[in-house]
Formats: C-alpha cells, sequence, structure tokens
C-alpha cells in the first residue's frame, strides 16, 4: 500500500501515531476505506470535474470576479 494511502486512511480514520504503517496496511488491506483514499489522492472530486467540464462547454459561466 502506497504511503500517501496509509496517510490519507490515518487522517480520515484519526488513527494514532503510534500505529505504524505496516499495521495500517494489514487492518486496512482490501476495505473500503483503503480504496476511497487511494482513489481520492489520485482523481479529482467528481463536483470539481464537472465544473471543468462546464467551464470548457460554457465559457460563458465561468466565475467573474
Amino acid at each position: 500500500m502506497d504511503k500517501a494511502v496509509i496517510d490519507a486512511i490515518r487522517e480520515k480514520e484519526q488513527l494514532p501515531d503510534s500505529m505504524t504503517d505496516s499495521e495500517i496496511a494489514k487492518e486496512y488491506k482490501g476495505t473500503y476505506t483503503a480504496a476511497r483514499a487511494a482513489v481520492n489522492r489520485e482523481h479529482k472530486l467528481p463536483d470539481q470535474v464537472l465544473a471543468d467540464a462546464m467551464r470548457k462547454v460554457f465559457p460563458f459561466m465561468r466565475k467573474r470576479k
């Protein structure tokens, strides 16, 4: 399991620092929590993807400052 995924699990689950990376990897391997942490590290949020697509299709919908 990647270090970034382990760090995301530690942060999301509020695990103590005393728990080693290998213990977290062993406990969370193949779980929904690990899958979500991996996906969130590699991809944009769905709302961000939609907003980016809308900006390309409808340029007039950009926020104006």
